[in-house]
């Protein structure tokens, strides 16, 4: 929110001259407000206090809060190359979540924009049409492609969300495990030695191979006729001959 001067008046949150209220500057302001408070707090009117005019203003540039939204959405999104040409299937697939990662990190509120409708713009869809691409080069279905890639949006956005606002509390540190975790059973987390700094770049590319040798192996499975043994149904038709 704008705060206020001695006198009471709302002073601006950015710097935007009344002049100078371009689109552009208008939507890079709304990126700041998202990734400072979060998706919810982008309104005409909260824009309209961060840059010191009134809300009608920002009607000469968005018609409602919803192309405000989509906007922003667009401009963040639009740049990114989710495609890295990469002839390896895993190596493109290693690229196009690493930029979606790279956009969550940058733009924390970038996944609480998306929710929002009316919001996703197509350049949304970019990095499924790639992961798509690169499953199904491999053999595997269409369903279970879709399903993949949303194990892996899902993996990458959590993941990148924690980096960004990560809970020391829900860590087994050293102070951690000898004061609430030490003769509760959990021998394990006990015995578990964390590394100083944790490698969050290492951390998610092993969750990606992890994964993808998954696909790999699902694959493999598939290329060889899936399951060979019976099933239940057939099993009990043969019995009851």
């Amino acid at each position: 929110m704008a705060k206020q001067t001695a006198t009471g008046k709302r002073r601006p949150r950015f710097g935007t001259k009344r002049g100078d209220l371009s689109r552009d500057k208008l939507i890079a302001a709304a990126i700041e407000l998202i990734d400072e408070d979060g998706a919810a707090a982008l309104t005409i009117r909260a824009l309209a206090d961060a840059v010191g005019v009134t809300p009608m203003a920002l009607y000469n540039h968005f018609s409602s809060k919803r192309d405000l939204l989509a906007a922003v959405a667009e401009h963040i999104i639009s740049g990114a190359q989710f495609d890295g040409q990469h002839a390896d299937w895993r190596e493109q697939i290693h690229h196009c979540f690493g930029v979606v990662r790279d956009l969550c990190l940058r733009h924390p509120g970038l996944p609480g924009l998306l929710e929002q409708d009316g919001a996703a713009p197509g350049t949304a869809f970019g990095p499924m049409e790639v992961t798509l691409r690169a499953l199904q080069s491999q053999g595997m279905n269409e369903l279970d492609s879709v399903r993949t890639f949303f194990l892996l949006i899902g993996y990458t956005l959590s993941q990148a969300a924690y980096q960004a606002r990560p809970v020391p509390a829900l860590e087994p540190s050293e102070k951690i495990r000898t004061e609430r975790i030490a003769g509760r059973g959990y021998g394990a987390v006990e015995r578990v030695e964390m590394p100083p700094t944790w490698d969050f770049d290492a951390s998610f590319a092993f969750g990606i191979s992890l994964i993808l040798n998954g696909v790999e192996a699902t694959a493999r499975k598939d290329s060889r006729g899936g399951d060979q043994r019976p099933s239940r149904r057939r099993s009990a038709r043969k019995e009851g001959n």
